[in-house]
């Protein structure tokens, strides 16, 4: 059993696997290593987020998505395709919520780029952006 109550979701493992993928498929600096200790700091800051701020009609782990997004981007864990991971990490526990979102990759990009300029203050604002935009998602 894994200690990290978040692993369900997503765990470092696969944050290092998306990343890879993002570089991949999109080009950027392949390095694999993330600082030491900043996948794990933003995994848990997001669990924590889930666990102490959550809007109480909230559905249950789209905090913890929003604010896994805020953290990697603002945390710069890789050396490049933070914006590309923080995005893939939402998504991916979005999907195991059986949720997507309902976003063009134009609206993506901006509001990922809105992260980095400190257009958003607090990583919940994240959800709050997301919970408008969110559809079942159709295998």
């Amino acid at each position: 059993m894994n200690a990290e109550p978040w692993s369900d979701r997503i765990t470092r493992g696969g944050l290092v696997d998306l990343h890879a993928e993002s570089i991949r498929r999109f080009g950027g600096d392949a390095s694999p290593d993330a600082q030491e200790g900043c996948l794990d700091r933003s995994l848990g800051a997001a669990w924590n987020a889930e666990l102490y701020n959550s809007e109480p009609d909230a559905i249950s782990g789209l905090c913890f998505a929003g604010c896994l997004l805020f953290y990697l981007i603002m945390n710069h864990c890789f050396v490049d395709g933070n914006k590309r991971v923080a995005w893939a990490a939402c998504m991916e526990c979005l999907r195991t919520l059986g949720l997507t979102l309902n976003a063009t990759d134009e609206e993506a990009e901006q509001y990922c780029l809105s992260v980095i300029r400190r257009d958003v203050k607090n990583a919940t604002d994240v959800s709050r952006w997301l919970a408008p935009k969110l559809e079942a998602f159709a295998e």
